[in-house]
């Protein structure tokens, strides 16, 4: 017996960042809820708010990994729109941070411009994702300038994936999120930042990719 050896089977938990779990949360279709005209100052309460609970478990784990944001929504002047996320615990990503616009604050001052022209419609939903080649700057701009009225996503081959372009707002991508936990509430915010034309949020996805826990088997003399 002394010279025999016994395996003993540990059930270890390892967490394995190369294979994130991605799991889709929802809110909508169908929300109808009005962005407020010329309302944004610079605040996530000048901003409407939509929030999608996450909760613990699921299928994976419970650290972010990576983070994809889809939103539908209509908006007749594109520039006007400020678009964050906020995490559970509170880090604002900017998605959009009016297109067009050179801002020297994040603040919805109308001296800085108007932006981009063109608009947003319901049935052409817009994905923000670190790994889009356009910065959602560009909207309205790639591959061709959009006239007034023409629809991203809809017109002279629009992308509808972009990177999220923070603006003067603070820097940071949805990147910025790995390593936090996803289960709390998650907001999506949106701001207007000039008179007349105004927009309405249908409904948005939010997609997390994370770290999943798994049981593997090692075995020790």
């Amino acid at each position: 017996m002394n010279n025999s050896r016994l395996p003993v089977i540990l059930l270890l938990l390892a967490i394995l960042p190369s294979a994130a779990l991605a799991q889709t949360y929802v809110a909508g279709p169908g929300l109808g809820l009005a962005v407020p005209d010329n309302g944004y100052n610079g605040t996530q309460g000048s901003m409407l708010c939509n929030t999608i609970a996450v909760a613990t478990g699921g299928g994976g784990g419970d650290t972010v990994a990576t983070a994809t944001v889809t939103v539908a929504m209509s908006h007749t002047f594109v520039g006007d729109l400020t678009i964050k996320l906020f995490s559970p615990g509170g880090t604002p990503i900017t998605l959009v941070s009016r297109p067009g616009v050179v801002e020297t604050a994040d603040d919805g001052n109308d001296t800085a411009g108007f932006g981009e022209n063109s608009n947003l419609a319901i049935a052409n939903p817009l994905t923000y994702d670190d790994t889009a080649p356009n910065p959602s700057e560009q909207m309205g701009k790639v591959p061709s300038d959009l006239a007034t009225g023409d629809i991203i996503c809809a017109f002279a081959g629009s992308p509808c994936t972009y990177a999220p372009s923070p603006g003067a707002a603070t820097a940071g991508n949805l990147g910025s999120l790995n390593g936090q936990s996803k289960v709390g509430n998650w907001s999506l915010c949106l701001g207007d930042s000039a008179a007349a034309d105004t927009g309405t949020l249908d409904g948005w996805t939010l997609t997390l990719g994370t770290t999943p826990v798994e049981l593997q088997t090692f075995s020790v003399d």
